[in-house]
């Protein structure tokens, strides 16, 4: 176990007459010199959350230390204010020596103080090994690959030399950048102990840390955020880093103690004494003893001779191809691992990353795994992938639709350099990540739909106009119902914000134009939403009651003139970010409906009943219509429709639409062989494909056909 110091506020030290920031605990072993250098590196977290952790070098008496830190803020302290606690653990070079690199210790030791609670206490020696939870190996860099793309980014952070220094911006959560520091030091096999970080360069500042997360100056930068996209490294530790192969234990990279001389170096030689001619007596007498043996030996009989055979010394084991087949079976047992977890991307990458840093990877391996992950490639993406996108929730969330269709378009990056086959899976495959990027790119939120006309008053190119848009009684009502629910009443305003947009498309996304303040308030005879103006001439009213039922755009120049013939949308939002939306119609022609695709809808096994798939309901709901009511229907449908408008299309309206189209004949009739196609869809009970194309309209009280807000084709 290492030796520990917790520094934090308190009303009593362990050294007597300390109190407010001190240390509360340590081990008796660590000498004051080190504790005082300790205690000097502070507290340099104020954040609530998180944590900064930090590995630095210290040296006392001659003697090396490596400190591992971990400092938070966290709660009160005994005199009501924010306390802050540091926490260390101090090494050895021996007891490094057998460690993982300190950022894996970092994260993966869960003895970590938050606060303390209890007396000043001298911490008791303990031997055991530091305990620390499971944790994935660190080379081959899997945490760099899931986080950049390929763990060969790994050896950004290193070099021949050893650790770079570098400046880490926009880092990912703490947890997962820990992890990536882990696995860049592991490439320094035994030295990765000598590569120093903090987690939080802002607060510790970065000198003396090879690696800083976050800002330093006069070193190269890399923004994480952007990790995906960079190029990744080349040479033999980003080839290590990707496939593990060569990768030496990780250990520490303390002061090495030069060897002890040997005994006859230690002391300079003596000159001869009077001895010598002791010596020369005795040497001589030896040369005449073994003059005499030599005379006896070589008078006797000759004895057959023995051949020894003398056996070829064994070469020495190549332990590099050793460690380069080990760390290639680990490779393709995670590649293995990957498709028995119906993880084909990441089993796909991981294989063209591996075959391109070791081509005999690719010999070896080719023949028994590259099929099978090619042929199951598209089929199980597309199901994982189709499983998301119609999640009830996905449609609501942009950044998950988003994240989808990044997805969908690296699988079929990864997809084509597999040369997988391009099948029915594969063209789903494609059409996913369409539809993702489409819905990412759609800005839902109710709309309440009316139409009607501008009337406009223009006295002059330089002078002030307006624009008038008369509200029928549905439509105001519509309005007044949304006004009731924010809460205003004749004693409380609500405050809002309001925003006039182009409509050319239903749910367009607008991230430029900017809202205004607004208001909203009720009266005896009318309610009223109004864009506040420092000028005092409201830019945007929203009248409704029971006298006037109008909304008004009044302009500093004769932009109220361009308004004619133009579809316009109102948006409105309140404190809570919640959204109403009115859309004033005046030319039809000019909208241009949404095109969900046949896959928005779904039919049910049991009814037929068509209607919108769980991802597509948001948008089909969004739809407010201040008169009448909305329809699906099936291509060729004809109006007026007496019959109840739904969203949901029962089995019988098809039928009875493919009847009518079958007996049909004259100017406008469907040909025989479209018929025919439907009809035999319906026999087959493919009751999306026998109406297609499908259409959401607005349907009038009187089933007259309305407008056209949604394609299904």
């Amino acid at each position: 176990m290492p030796l520990q110091l917790i520094f934090t506020s308190a009303p009593r030290g362990l050294v007597a007459g300390r109190s407010g920031f001190c240390t509360v605990a340590r081990h008796a072993s660590l000498s004051e010199r080190l504790t005082q250098q300790l205690e000097a590196l502070g507290t340099p977290h104020d954040d609530v959350v998180g944590a900064t952790f930090t590995f630095r070098r210290l040296e006392t008496g001659g003697q090396a230390w490596y400190v591992l830190s971990r400092f938070v803020a966290r709660g009160l302290d005994y005199s009501q204010r924010d306390n802050r606690l540091a926490h260390h653990l101090v090494f050895t070079a021996e007891e490094a020596a057998v460690l993982p690199p300190p950022a894996a210790l970092a994260l993966r030791w869960n003895g970590w103080k938050d606060a303390w609670t209890e007396e000043p206490t001298w911490l008791k020696e303990d031997a055991r090994p530091l305990p620390l939870s499971a944790h994935p190996v660190l080379t081959p860099a899997a945490g760099w690959r899931e986080f950049a793309g390929t763990g060969a980014k790994a050896a950004w952070l290193v070099n021949a030399s050893g650790a770079a220094a570098v400046s880490l911006l926009n880092p990912p959560e703490s947890a997962q950048m820990l992890r990536l520091l882990a696995e860049s030091a592991a490439l320094l096999g035994r030295a990765a102990w000598s590569a120093t970080f903090t987690t939080n360069a802002a607060k510790t500042g970065a000198d003396g840390f090879d690696w800083a997360v976050g800002p330093a100056s006069g070193r190269p930068t890399i923004d994480l955020a952007q990790a995906a996209q960079l190029a990744a490294p080349a040479g033999e530790l980003a080839r290590i880093a990707a496939t593990g192969a060569g990768a030496t234990a990780p250990a520490a990279a303390g002061p090495t103690s030069s060897a002890p001389r040997r005994a006859a170096d230690a002391h300079p030689s003596k000159p001869a004494t009077g001895t010598n001619g002791v010596t020369i007596a005795v040497v001589s007498l030896l040369v005449l003893v073994a003059g005499s043996l030599a005379f006896v030996y070589f008078n006797q009989p000759a004895k057959k001779k023995v051949v020894e055979t003398i056996q070829p010394t064994p070469p020495p084991i190549d332990s590099t191809a050793a460690d380069e087949l080990l760390k290639a079976n680990r490779a393709i047992a995670d590649v293995d691992g990957f498709m028995a977890r119906n993880d084909f991307v990441a089993a796909g990458k991981l294989w063209l990353e591996s075959c391109k840093l070791s081509p005999t990877f690719a010999a070896r391996y080719r023949d028994q795994y590259l099929p099978r992950l090619k042929a199951k490639f598209a089929e199980t993406t597309t199901a994982g992938l189709l499983a998301r996108l119609e999640s009830p929730t996905a449609t609501a969330n942009r950044k998950g639709m988003l994240e989808i269709a990044e997805d969908a378009a690296e699988a079929l990056r990864i997809g084509e350099s597999l040369e997988v086959t391009k099948d029915a899976a594969w063209e789903e495959l494609t059409r996913i990540r369409s539809r993702a990027e489409m819905v990412g790119s759609l800005d839902i939120r109710p709309i309440i739909l009316t139409q009607g006309e501008w009337l406009t008053a223009d006295l002059g190119p330089n002078s002030p106009s307006t624009a008038e848009f008369k509200l029928s009684m549905a439509a105001a009502e519509k309005i007044g119902r949304f006004i009731d629910t924010t809460g205003a009443n004749k004693n409380v305003t609500v405050n809002a914000r309001l925003r006039l947009l182009p409509l050319d498309s239903f749910h367009a996304r607008d991230e430029k134009t900017k809202y205004q303040p607004a208001e909203i308030r009720t009266g005896s005879q009318a309610n009223w939403i109004e864009a506040t103006s420092k000028s005092g001439r409201q830019p945007i009213v929203i009248g409704v009651g029971s006298r006037l039922n109008t909304i008004t755009l009044n302009f500093a120049d004769n932009s109220a003139s361009q308004l004619r013939d133009t579809n316009q949308l109102i948006e409105i939002e309140l404190a809570d970010g919640s959204r109403q939306t009115i859309a004033l119609i005046t030319n039809v022609k000019a909208l241009r409906p949404l095109n969900l695709g046949l896959a928005a809808l779904k039919s049910d096994v049991d009814t037929g009943v068509v209607h919108a798939a769980a991802w597509a309901e948001p948008i089909v709901n969004s739809f407010i219509a201040s008169s009448g009511s909305l329809g699906l229907y099936p291509a060729g449908h004809e109006f007026p429709d007496r019959d109840l408008a739904s969203t949901r299309a029962t089995k019988s309206l098809l039928e009875t639409d493919l009847v009518r189209l079958e007996r049909k004949s004259g100017p406008g009739a469907p040909s025989y062989d479209e018929v025919k196609a439907r009809r035999s869809a319906f026999t087959a009970q493919d009751f999306v494909k026998a109406g297609a194309p499908w259409s959401l309209r607005a349907v009038s009280a009187r089933g007259e056909e309305g407008l056209l807000l949604v394609e299904f084709r």
